[in-house]
């Protein structure tokens, strides 16, 4: 084994790197072992210069896998959840009564500490010295961990692969594919990776670097590299915001400098506790500042994962937000936001006062578990791509019920529903971040290094590896690390203490992460004053006596990065008030006197604007009017190529033969002279002219006189024909204009007989005569108000903000 020893940033990764390579120029094959994070870190590095063959990077997992996939010796996988799902079921075997999410939690995370140090139940209780009658929650654990292992039978879970692969390499039944092994990027080892790397350098050639050595680790049999502390390369400066808000903006107007100035976004990082990453991430938007978020996914982060969770804890734990992700009880949870309402009763009341009670209750007892879970499960989770308005994702979905599958084990009812719920957010999913400036907590950043670094809130606690005593075992009963990597110790009989100022080393890393580290710390938030941490103070070669008391520098001033920063905040408007708008119909002139910059925007973006319907235009019934109007007269053969090209309309088309081949369709009014009216149909007797406009099947009531009274107002509400019938009457001495409307499939009815220009279409063709002056100056400006809401350039506009 060859050991490389050195504090973070001292060049370790460097140094195995010069190692891989010339392997790797030797035709050897390497492994290069690390933490799943800085997987794309390492082949950038090792390809910077050239295309290597013959490198690849394993996680620790990874190694456990190909190993024990060589000896055929694999056991079906039990994934984390599973794992909470079977302690919970040996908790209530043991207990007889169903336990809570949590309480298995807390089970599993002690179950897996104890087989991480090679622990089964037996030699754990042996360790801690237990009786058989102990009543101890230590005890307890090793009841809980031995009818753990019977449950699962011969399924073995994340620590299982790691205990057997060090099983078979002990017995010399292993053989690495690789050539050479390096391991690197690692803070520390346990003693069964220790032992399993020790293991593999007796047959193979095997590289492991580190900070520090394990405590009473004999050297004399490796090669140890110890590699000088750095002389100060990189530079750490430290500054003071006011806020969170105030460092998070100053953060952003940082990182859009430097992309100006032409680094890369591979090249920066920022750095933050895990509970401040959402509220970044959502400014970083105003900012357009493209961020690739790392951290992990649980399924309930997602849009239907989120979803699906809000709905199982609605009828226990109802509240307005929980409302909300369903969009049927909108209004409900709307007044209870506006009431400060929540819980059951009282949202049950509100539903009363409203009327809603029907619809509330209709919910509740949908939610309500029936004795098939599996098949109520089914049933919700296909049903909330609907509810959400986006399609399905089977991956997740699969997921979804594969959690509930492990629930319906456990728990029935209600129960059913806290448990689903708490699998869903133990789910991790791999999703693959889009491209940017990386964003990470300090263990995603741990062995990568960038050219610029910005480490957030790095307020007292908010950075630390977490040690805390455990609940089961106390420190008074753990033991040193001496103990666990000493000559004469046995990896299996001892636990380590929780308390060992691992910290010290976190803080090391993270002010060497870049060439220049900057650390900002928030004065204060809503909670109060907020203290910075001495311990990462200090970690910086850098720091100032100043800065290690306390008197830290503010925030530089930076150029502004955001419109919103502005002290004129308005956006920049072009001047396209003025433009060539071509050609138009009545029915358009409508359309655009309701908005004239919606009118532009959509015909520059879409292939027609004729009228407002024009997302309607792939309805069939409109294709067959399309038809007709290009036909312009009706013979016996068109009518029967329109009877095959359109089969829902043959019989109607056979029955109103009579009627529709008289008709001119697609008439053009008048035929050289702009505004034009552009008409589905009409028709001539002597001084009597009818205009025809078709509409969809069934828009008329089968009563006469409603069907009389629609037709109205669907005149009422169109220009063309209103306009049409005042210029007959009044340039093409036309004695009468009948107004059909006719829907396809039905029969036409009259709306109106107009024998003289009448004061409502006189008023009409006026305003058609004011829009086409507007039109003809090219006037696009836009004319915000309700329309807004269902614009569908609503985002290139933005007038309806003001």
């Amino acid at each position: 084994m060859n050991i490389v020893i050195g504090p973070p940033a001292a060049g370790k990764t460097a140094r195995l790197l010069q190692v891989a390579k010339r392997a790797l120029e030797d035709g050897q094959r390497v492994w290069w072992v690390g933490l799943p994070s800085q997987r794309n870190y390492i082949y950038r590095r090792a390809t910077a210069e050239s295309a290597l063959l013959g490198l690849e990077f394993l996680s620790s997992q990874q190694v456990y896998y190909r190993l024990l996939a060589a000896a055929q010796a694999l056991k079906p996988l039990l994934v984390g959840t599973g794992r909470i799902a079977y302690v919970g079921e040996a908790l209530k075997l043991l207990e007889d009564a169903l336990p809570s999410p949590g309480e298995a939690r807390l089970f599993s995370r002690a179950i897996a500490e104890a087989k991480r140090y090679g622990h089964s139940a037996d030699s754990l209780a042996t360790t801690l010295g237990l009786k058989t009658d102990d009543s101890s929650e230590m005890a307890r654990l090793c009841r809980v961990f031995r009818q753990y292992e019977q449950v699962k039978g011969e399924r073995w879970d994340y620590d299982d692969f790691r205990s057997e692969a060090l099983n078979l390499a002990l017995a010399g039944k292993v053989n690495p594919e690789a050539d050479v092994i390096i391991v690197d990027g690692f803070r520390e080892l346990g003693p069964l990776e220790w032992q399993l790397y020790l293991t593999l350098s007796q047959s193979h050639e095997l590289w492991l670097s580190l900070p520090e050595l394990p405590p009473s680790v004999d050297t004399s049999a490796f090669n140890v590299e110890r590699l000088s502390p750095p002389a100060q390369t990189n530079t750490v400066h430290h500054h003071l915001a006011p806020n969170p808000i105030s460092e998070s903006r100053w953060v952003l107007r940082a990182l859009k400098r430097d992309l100006a100035e032409g680094l890369g976004p591979l090249e920066l990082a920022v750095i933050l506790p895990p509970g401040q990453l959402k509220a970044f991430s959502s400014l970083a938007d105003e900012y357009g500042i493209p961020l690739m978020d790392e951290t992990p996914k649980a399924l309930a982060d997602t849009p239907l994962g989120n979803l699906l969770l809000n709905v199982l804890e609605l009828p226990d734990y109802p509240t307005a937000s929980r409302l909300l992700a369903i969009p049927e009880l909108s209004a409900l949870a709307n007044a209870a936001l506006e009431r400060n309402v929540a819980g059951r009763e009282a949202l049950t009341v509100l539903a009363e006062e409203l009327g809603l009670a029907d619809l509330w209750q209709r919910w509740l007892t949908r939610l309500e578990v029936p004795s098939d879970e599996l098949a109520w499960a089914q049933d919700l989770t296909s049903s909330l791509p609907s509810m959400l308005g986006v399609d399905g994702n089977e991956r997740l979905q699969d997921h979804m019920l594969e959690r509930a599958k492990e629930a319906s084990v456990l728990a029935k009812g209600a129960s059913f529903r806290a448990w689903w719920a708490a699998l869903l957010q133990e789910t991790f999913i791999f999703e693959r971040p889009r491209g940017g400036i990386a964003l990470l907590t300090a263990t995603l950043a741990s062995g990568r290094r960038f050219t610029k670094a910005y480490v957030m809130h790095a307020t007292e606690g908010a950075y630390s590896v977490g040690e805390k005593e455990d609940y089961f075992i106390s420190e008074d009963v753990r033991v040193a690390l001496t103990a666990i990597f000493g000559k004469d110790s046995d990896a299996g009989t001892a636990l380590p203490k929780r308390f060992l100022g691992r910290d010290q080393l976190l803080f090391q890393e993270l002010v060497s992460r870049a060439e220049v580290v900057t650390i900002t710390y928030p004065e204060a938030d809503q909670g109060g004053p907020l203290a910075p941490e001495t311990d990462l103070l200090t970690a910086s070669p850098t720091t100032s006596p100043s800065e290690a008391s306390g008197d830290l520098q503010p925030l530089p001033a930076l150029p502004l990065g955001s419109r919103l920063e502005l002290a004129n905040p308005d956006s920049y408007h072009a001047n396209i008030s003025t433009l060539n708008l071509g050609g138009v119909s009545i029915e358009s002139l409508a359309f655009y006197d309701r908005c004239a910059f919606r009118f532009w925007a959509q015909q520059r973006l879409r292939d027609n604007v004729d009228d407002a319907d024009t997302s309607q235009q792939t309805v069939w019934w409109r294709q067959l009017i399309k038809r007709l109007r290009e036909y312009g007269t009706l013979n016996q053969v068109r009518l029967e190529t329109l009877q095959t090209d359109f089969p829902a309309a043959r019989h109607w088309l056979s029955a109103q033969q009579d009627a529709l081949m008289p008709l001119s369709y697609g008439v053009y009014l008048p035929e050289r002279r702009q505004p034009q009216a552009h008409l589905d149909a009409a028709s001539r007797t002597g001084e009597a002219v009818t205009l025809t406009h078709f509409v969809a099947p069934g828009s008329l009531p089968d009563d006469a006189k409603s069907a009389q009274k629609a037709a109205e107002d669907v005149f009422n509400r169109r220009w063309t024909e209103q306009w049409t019938a005042n210029y007959l009457l009044t340039e093409r001495g036309v004695s009468s204009v009948k107004l059909v409307v006719w829907p396809v499939l039905g029969e036409p009815c009259t709306a109106h007989t107009i024998d003289y220009p009448w004061r409502r279409i006189v008023n009409k063709t006026h305003k058609v005569s004011a829009a086409y002056m507007r039109f003809q100056r090219g006037d696009t400006s836009p004319q915000p108000g309700f329309i807004c809401r269902e614009c569908p350039v609503f985002d290139i506009c933005r007038e309806g903000t003001r």
